[in-house]
């Protein structure tokens, strides 16, 4: 039987991820009374002081667990798990080759770690990347992979874990459909500035067609956008998200999901928590 209070568990790879991605699903199902939880998988150490901050002769990864508590607590996120792998950098950095990075770490091994927080948590919803990373980072694909097999074994009676099982009832990935993309790209065209969709081999976002669920965070987009600005080091002069807060706002009044694995919501398909 369903838990009385719904929760959402949302899957990230690294401090940011989580309020760039979902943050006003999570605002607004903490709002609307649901239970939210957030899972981030690894530390962010090799992330870069993109704002120039003045980090007081701490340590970057330092920095950002304290950004990332900040805001967790913004979102109004119930509970925040850190699954306790080293950030892998992207594609062919030293990072990488890192015995502790988060895209060399054994699947079934990281697995088992998430499926034992689902069973704790036992979300209705489990969000994560979808199979490309989003945008190709090794730890965005991980992540990915690690959440559909955790919520396999999370419902699986002979896995090697603690609780009972748990089945979610639907699982989705974040994203973006090819309409939004070029709505923003046209607006940040004529606002002079570039656009952070850049062109990428194997392509970016989602058809409009393939978008299953699209959910109105209008008035949790200032919600996002403060948690955004939690994580100051991440924050660069030039982002878009600080210099064109209007359009920011437009953008993320919006936020796009497919599910992949579950049943679909009934009616307008407008959330992810029945």
């Amino acid at each position: 039987m369903p838990d009385a209070v719904p929760t959402l568990l949302c899957v990230h790879p690294h401090p940011d991820d989580e309020s760039i991605a979902c943050g006003g699903l999570l605002a607004r199902a903490a709002a609307d009374g649901a239970r939210t939880v957030v899972v981030t998988c690894t530390d962010g150490a090799e992330g870069e002081n993109l704002a120039g901050i003045d980090l007081g002769g701490r340590d970057l990864t330092d920095v950002r667990h304290d950004e990332l508590d900040a805001a967790i607590a913004i979102l109004g996120v119930h509970a925040h798990h850190r699954l306790g792998y080293r950030d892998s950098g992207m594609v062919g950095t030293p990072g990488n080759d890192h015995p502790d990075c988060f895209h060399r770490a054994d699947l079934e091994e990281a697995a088992l770690r998430l499926a034992a927080l689902v069973r704790a948590e036992r979300p209705v919803a489990v969000v994560s990347d979808d199979a490309r990373g989003t945008y190709g980072h090794p730890d965005h694909v991980k992540a990915h992979h690690v959440t559909v097999r955790a919520v396999a074994l999370a419902a699986d009676p002979a896995a090697p874990l603690d609780g009972a099982p748990w089945r979610v009832a639907r699982r989705a990935v974040h994203t973006i459909s090819h309409g939004r993309i070029a709505a923003a790209g046209a607006a940040l065209a004529a606002a002079g500035q570039p656009s952070p969709f850049e062109e990428r081999p194997d392509g970016f976002g989602t058809p409009d067609a393939g978008v299953t669920t699209r959910i109105d965070v209008a008035a949790h987009a200032a919600t996002k956008l403060a948690a955004m600005r939690a994580h100051a080091s991440q924050m660069s002069p030039d982002s878009f998200f600080l210099n064109l807060a209007d359009l920011a706002a437009a953008f993320f009044a919006v936020e796009e999901f497919v599910i992949e694995e579950g049943d679909r919501v009934p009616g307008d398909a407008t959330d992810l928590l029945v």
